[in-house]
């Protein structure tokens, strides 16, 4: 028994594809960067130099999807938090990236962040067991923008226990001393342990840029797993239709999954099955609309049949504070990607549209987390045991269950889920409390109560000397 949602036929999500197809063959991708041009070039796509432009035919977009694995491991510096996603395994869910602000949510103040705010974030998501893994939410609001990405990746992952998957572009000089600082912090090579995964996102539509996709090349030849996230945007990035977007995303991802495997065959890949949509009277970024759902759906299914570990996004919002508005844009989000078969879930922390990082939000949407993973939890038959049919015999008409021993059994092993924050209890037991009070004392217990698995100061030292090594050449700016 299952619950995965099919929202296209076989026929259609046939006739999905072979548009996604047409698209590379005859529209094409840019592509900025001379390495990818060159393997494209040599793999039998049809190159145009001058132009900086490649188009894909089928056969070799089918290849390359074939290299790509179904499984990926993402290890973290504790063991025992190493998760294999892709194929069936556990939905494995993270928080939310990128924002630039801290949003207080006791005063309403929005400031930029600070170096403190990172560890304070990243200490909070690691104390937060229904986050397997972490994206970098935050990023420095007040530091030299050559350094940044560096240093938020170095503050996570001292701060975290947990796998770190970057949402960073790192430029190629970059690459070096970050894995300098991973195989000092794992103690091994990214091939063995890899901690660290990145994103890479292409610029909607259809084009890649040269640094931008040189340096993930780079990653992914090391070991680090790449998550390969397209964002085309419903009426501006992406056509006015839902299913136009999905064809740009879809297009997108096959295309970056064909590079990547020409780079580094075998890569470990993920995707990110996310569109958005456009605010008609801004033209800004929209992660809560009802669009953004639809696009997820009808890409997970795409990319489930493609047999790539998925991501979906859940919890996503665009509401201004942890408020009804971003509760509801978040349950719908992720209630649909869990049941179209999202094997990653993102979305955890953020308000204004990924602006800005919230603590009660991060607290509450685990919350949601813990209901919709609860949609995931089905009998695997229809049987005697499952349906309690000789409960129902024993009690027959009139009676109640709550003295048979299956209630007690039963509950203890969740049947009935239970909520960390959530106001459940009588109405008289919240006098003078909101959801968001609770869940910034629920926050601030659980920081109080815990201490992240410690990195070897050996390590951390050798981690911060390959970092400063960059910031103090060539890489860095004033500050």
């Amino acid at each position: 028994m299952h619950l995965k949602f099919e929202c296209l036929s076989p026929a259609e999500k046939d006739a999905l594809h072979q548009r996604v197809l047409h698209v590379l063959e005859h529209v094409g991708i840019g592509v900025g960067s001379t390495v990818a041009l060159d393997l494209l070039a040599d793999a039998g796509a049809r190159v145009d130099r001058e132009r900086r432009t490649a188009t894909l035919p089928p056969e070799l977009v089918e290849s390359r999807l074939a290299k790509a694995p179904s499984t990926v491991r993402l290890a973290a510096r504790d063991a025992a938090r190493d998760l294999l996603v892709g194929a069936g395994s556990p939905l494995a869910c993270c928080t939310d990236g990128m924002a630039t602000m801290v949003f207080d949510d006791a005063t309403g103040e929005v400031r930029d962040s600070t170096r403190e705010d990172l560890a304070y974030y990243y200490g909070l998501y690691d104390a937060l067991d229904e986050l397997d893994f972490i994206w970098t939410s935050l990023t420095l609001g007040d530091r030299d923008p050559l350094r940044v990405g560096l240093e938020t990746d170095l503050i996570a992952l001292e701060s975290t226990s947990k796998h770190v998957q970057s949402v960073v572009a790192h430029s190629p000089e970059q690459v070096p001393p970050l894995l300098e600082m991973l195989e000092a912090i794992a103690g091994a090579p990214l091939h063995e342990r890899p901690i660290y995964s990145s994103l890479h996102c292409p610029v909607s539509p259809l084009r890649f840029e040269g640094d931008k996709l040189d340096a993930s090349i780079e990653l992914a030849r090391s070991g680090a797993p790449i998550l390969i996230h397209p964002l085309p945007l419903l009426g501006t990035t992406g056509p006015m239709s839902v299913l136009g977007t999905t064809v740009i995303a879809l297009a997108e991802i096959l295309a970056a999954v064909t590079i990547f495997q020409l780079a580094a065959p075998g890569c470990a890949l993920m995707v990110v099955a996310i569109g958005g949509s456009t605010h008609l009277r801004t033209g800004g970024y929209l992660c809560g609309a009802p669009e953004v759902a639809l696009v997820d759906m009808a890409s997970l299914v795409m990319t489930r049949q493609y047999g790539l570990p998925s991501m979906s996004g859940g919890m996503s919002t665009d509401a201004k504070a942890a408020n009804f508005q971003a509760g509801s844009e978040g349950a719908l989000l992720a209630a649909t990607s869990v049941l179209c078969g999202a094997d990653l879930l993102t979305g955890a922390g953020l308000v204004d549209s990924d602006m800005a990082v919230s603590t009660a939000k991060a607290v509450l949407d685990c919350d949601t987390i813990g209901s919709v993973k609860r949609l995931l939890e089905v009998p695997d038959a229809v049987d005697d045991a499952s349906t309690l049919v000789e409960d129902i015999a024993a009690v027959g008409p009139g009676g109640q269950f709550l003295a048979r021993r299956s209630s007690r059994e039963n509950s203890r092993r969740g049947e009935i889920w239970q909520s960390s924050a959530f106001q459940r209890d009588g109405l008289s037991a919240y006098a003078g409390r909101s959801l968001v009070s609770d869940a910034l004392e629920r926050a601030e217990a659980m920081l109080a109560a815990h201490e992240p698995t410690p990195i070897p100061d050996d390590a951390r030292r050798e981690a911060r000397a390959a970092f400063e090594r960059y910031a103090h050449g060539a890489g860095a700016g004033s500050h």
